[in-house]
């Protein structure tokens, strides 16, 4: 009866880690497909000035530094 559940001990986890790594579940870990981090909240369409409005947001930038940016964006 034990040799039963050994494949599933064994399989589940990997399986697990299998679907972490290659970026199925969608979201996780803050990766995408290819591995590379991403920024939540920036999409691939994304305008410079949504970002440099999301940084200001999240506190990544001061004012003075997005207004800056927001200058040299025009």
């Amino acid at each position: 009866m034990m040799f039963f559940w050994l494949p599933f001990l064994i399989l589940v986890p990997i399986g697990v880690f299998w679907m972490l790594r290659s970026g199925t579940v969608p979201g996780c870990c803050g990766m995408d497909h290819s591995g590379r981090v991403t920024t939540p909240g920036v999409g691939a369409g994304s305008e410079p000035i949504d970002i440099a409005r999301l940084r200001l947001a999240r506190g990544e930038i001061t004012t003075a530094q997005f207004d800056e940016i927001r200058r040299a964006l025009g």
